[in-house]
């Protein structure tokens, strides 16, 4: 009988880290912590295009360069256009979704792409700190029971933001304790 115990944990832990890839490759021990979002989000103000800087390794996005989000205003919610360039082809790789308020007036979004398998309705999409002008700080974090997974977003207006902008953007990290180490700078050069 211990063996079948043995191999439900395994089991269960190889499925938690199963979900785990197609969400995020950081998790942390424990339940998400607590982060401070946007208190009065202006979606009129946020939508258009944005830049993806740098973020968290997330499965879904590898082999990505030139990755851009452009949101609109969609009725009561938000479409959401996330366009990347494949590396080694060199060709577009578009993902259609939509957003919506989860708690208005303040920014935390749940979106969520139909066309991809497996991808949760409502993603957590936290709004942590924005001035619309130049940059976005995103943060998602989904508990998974003994563990939780992260990603992060620094987002720009700017295809090539100045130092000021990224050490605003980087400044929120911090304020919210979001570990700034594991963040990869993305390739927006050649697009």
């Amino acid at each position: 009988m211990p063996n079948h115990s043995k191999l439900w944990l395994f089991l269960f832990i190889a499925a938690a880290c199963h979900q785990t890839q197609v969400d995020a490759q950081v998790f942390s021990i424990g339940s998400c912590p607590s982060v401070s979002v946007v208190s009065n989000f202006d979606v009129d103000r946020y939508v258009g295009k944005w830049f993806e800087n740098r973020n968290y390794f997330a499965i879904f996005q590898a082999g990505l360069d030139c990755v851009t989000a452009e949101y609109a205003k969609d009725g009561d919610k938000i479409s959401v256009k996330n366009v990347g360039t494949r590396k080694i082809l060199r060709t577009k790789s578009t993902v259609i979704g939509s957003a919506r308020q989860l708690e208005p007036p303040n920014g935390k979004l749940g979106v969520t792409f139909p066309s991809i398998p497996f991808a949760p309705v409502d993603s957590p999409y936290w709004v942590l700190g924005t001035d619309y002008d130049s940059y976005s700080v995103v943060w998602s974090c989904t508990n998974r029971g003994f563990f939780n997974s992260q990603i992060a977003w620094i987002l720009t207006r700017e295809q090539f933001p100045s130092t000021d902008t990224i050490n605003n953007a980087l400044a929120v990290m911090a304020s919210n304790g979001i570990d700034q180490n594991k963040l990869e700078i993305t390739n927006q050069k050649k697009c």
